[in-house]
């Protein structure tokens, strides 16, 4: 994959968007779609997917089937997103790091990401850094006294090389001078249960899936990353932010389409995932239990959105010395 100026980024977003002509008719869709996840089943871009594909069908009047290909952290989704053609009776909801890490962690792609049209931003995820309860740590700032006494000691887990926790991780020790012993997992499942049997003292998790150890007093929840915004789910607990961490690279969610597929029908994806998104039914059987805040918006604010975060994305990967084939 070529490199290219990160100050482009935003236009060429952009001009998928205002390229694509306006090519259906009114019988759109006349036959099934299909949503293409780069993620297992079962995973959360998944399960969210199959719930917002409900009211997006009966809104259009065909089915939706949601396609799972995951694989290569969701370069072979992507890939079978981008030759699926134009016309619009295919889309993509990859996460966020998909689009805004992978370019920068792998020296080569098969597809093009600023060639996909941003459709929807869907959600932003909540986490919080995390440490097992019997430590002597209630914030970052001890978290940091901690790691400066006992340098290469504290164990930090990860779901992986080039996971958010990882990163978090790169971006504390660069920022800091400190350092941790970094163990990473086979994906979250493993390190959740590593986290909940005390075989690693630190992370940063979504706040739902730590929430039944904090409630139990397994674990103490220290920072929540919401940007500068209090946290929704864990309002008690300071920010990242506010505790002089600045970064903001939480995983998210988002949908996109192949290049070329006409505005109009991006237009219409737009619209009716916007109103399942403002679904109080919705809201109340996701959200709360995932630590998930809906967000929705214009095909424009996301281009803006991919734009920073890749900005970011560029940052880490670098940070991490993320290097894959």
């Amino acid at each position: 994959m070529k490199r290219f100026a990160l100050i482009a980024i935003g236009a060429a977003f952009a001009a998928g968007i205002a390229a694509a002509p306006a090519a259906y008719s009114q019988a759109y869709p006349s036959k099934p779609m299909r949503v293409i996840v780069p993620l297992p089943a079962g995973s959360l871009t998944d399960r969210i997917g199959r719930i917002l594909a409900q009211p997006v069908s009966a809104a259009m009047g065909q089915p939706i089937v949601v396609d799972n290909r995951g694989g290569a952290n969701g370069n072979l989704g992507m890939d079978v997103c981008a030759r699926a053609g134009s016309d619009g009776y295919t889309l993509c909801m990859p996460d966020g790091n998909i689009m805004t890490l992978n370019p920068f962690a792998y020296a080569k792609l098969s597809y093009e990401p600023l060639d996909f049209v941003p459709v929807i931003h869907i959600a932003e995820l909540e986490q919080g850094i995390v440490v097992q309860a019997a430590l002597p740590i209630n914030n970052m700032k001890e978290l940091i006294d901690q790691a400066r006494a006992r340098p290469g000691q504290i164990t930090w887990g990860s779901a992986g090389n080039g996971s958010t926790m990882h990163l978090y991780l790169e971006w504390i020790q660069a920022k800091t001078g400190v350092k941790f012993n970094h163990i990473p997992y086979k994906g979250p499942a493993e390190l959740n249960q590593a986290m909940a049997a005390g075989q690693v003292e630190v992370s940063n998790l979504t706040t739902g899936t730590t929430a039944p150890m904090v409630r139990a007093g397994k674990l103490r929840r220290i920072a929540v990353v919401t940007g500068a915004q209090r946290s929704v789910f864990a309002g008690d607990t300071p920010s990242f932010s506010a505790q002089g961490f600045d970064l903001d690279f939480r995983n998210w969610l988002l949908f996109v389409a192949p290049k070329g597929v006409p505005n109009d029908i991006v237009r219409r994806w737009n619209v009716e995932l916007n109103k399942a998104l403002k679904d109080s039914t919705l809201i109340e059987k996701v959200s709360s239990v995932e630590s998930i805040t809906f967000t929705g918006g214009t095909p424009e604010e996301l281009s803006k959105i991919l734009e920073q975060k890749r900005r970011v994305g560029a940052e880490l990967a670098k940070l991490a010395n993320l290097k894959y084939e």
